[in-house]
């Protein structure tokens, strides 16, 4: 009886280890870093996602005129190394051409709202594109 139960010990160590280096650690790696922002803070959090290269440079710059016009919130500026980038935009169902994303959280962690980058669209009044 005991062989066996330190063999199906053995397999589900090795599954489970397994499993844990598949498993994307983002989403409770983001949310810990929300929280603990928000505990910081008076109102929440401002969360500003972003892909490296010059786009954070903007991101940053965006990230401090948010923080003047919203009093009590606490900043959190997100330039990850890519594969840590794509968790964080499954976590919080964003695509690409979202980028930079800025994210709105209260004290609890809960988003409040967000603003991100979109693809110009064509506005067509009466049949006359604008």
């Amino acid at each position: 009886m005991k062989p066996i139960f330190l063999a199906l010990s053995g397999l589900f160590a090795v599954t489970s280890l397994t499993a844990t280096a598949e498993a994307p650690v983002v989403p409770s790696d983001f949310k810990s870093s929300v929280m603990a922002k928000a505990a910081e803070s008076q109102k929440g959090v401002i969360v500003v996602i972003s892909e490296r290269g010059d786009v954070a440079v903007d991101a940053a710059y965006l990230l401090s005129a948010q923080l003047k016009q919203n009093p009590g919130f606490v900043p959190l500026l997100l330039v990850p190394e890519q594969e840590k980038l794509e968790g964080y935009m499954r976590t919080l169902a964003l695509p690409r051409e979202s980028l930079p994303a800025v994210i709105f959280f209260n004290k609890s962690g809960k988003e409040l709202g967000r603003v991100i980058g979109a693809q110009p669209t064509a506005v067509s009044l009466l049949g006359f594109k604008l």
